[in-house]
């Protein structure tokens, strides 16, 4: 689904760019810090999306946002997921109302965690999207306008320093800032391939029974995948 691009107000976009250049020798923690401090919200995560999959987390600003990154993936649903398909920004401004619907699995796993309002924006470099940025609040409420507006820029511009970090890599090789994204999931697609030889099933069931297992069992998919390839869990 194609997105109109939001007129991103110049003025802003220097002011978020400002904030999000302070990178520090940590820079993917530093930009995720900067994300939610900009958008006053409780915690941040940049996923990278290719072909509808997430590729990995390049960062969050603490341990709640990674939990609830970790239960996305897990599960492949929840804001970032439905970001990237439509292109366009998700408001879920509180979690546990009654007439919220989708994403059983991930809104029970972000109220364990703590998270009441999970918002997600399309990271969009020219016509493609590469994936999402996620912003989380520990108590329900709607996002300003203000904040929105702040949360499109971010979105921006995150983007570009992804861009950036790869642009300046070695030919054939990966930004150093990026090096934990393929590495963090790789397990998991090895460990994907195993269970689909091991269970006789394609690799699309394949998936929906490790995640299945990590949501039964409360582990993150990469665990439950890294016990696979170590041979410690075998799905006959």
């Amino acid at each position: 689904m194609a997105m109109t691009k939001p007129t991103l107000d110049p003025a802003r976009v220097a002011r978020v760019s400002t904030a999000l250049d302070d990178q520090g020798a940590d820079a993917e923690h530093s930009l995720c810090v900067a994300c939610a401090n900009v958008a006053q919200v409780s915690g941040a995560g940049v996923v990278l999306i290719m072909h509808g999959r997430a590729l990995g987390t390049v960062c969050c600003s603490d341990e709640i946002a990674e939990t609830v990154e970790d239960v996305q993936f897990t599960l492949g649903e929840g804001p970032c997921i439905d970001a990237f398909d439509t292109r366009r920004p998700v408001f879920i401004p509180d979690l546990a109302a009654a007439d919220v619907v989708r994403w059983a699995g991930f809104r029970e796993g972000a109220l364990a965690a703590g998270i009441r309002a999970a918002f997600g924006f399309p990271i969009l470099v020219g016509p493609v999207c590469i994936g999402a940025l996620n912003l989380y609040r520990d108590r329900a409420g709607d996002l300003s306008d203000e904040q929105i507006a702040d949360a499109e820029v971010l979105a921006h511009v995150a983007g570009r320093i992804v861009m950036g970090w790869q642009s300046v890599a070695g030919a054939g090789s990966l930004a150093r800032q990026l090096e934990q994204v393929p590495a963090n999931r790789a397990v998991v697609h090895q460990a994907t391939g195993m269970i689909s030889v091991q269970a006789s099933v394609s690799v699309d069931d394949a998936v929906a029974l490790l995640r299945a297992y990590a949501f039964a069992t409360n582990r993150a998919a990469h665990d439950v995948a890294a016990d696979v390839v170590d041979r410690a869990l075998r799905f006959g």
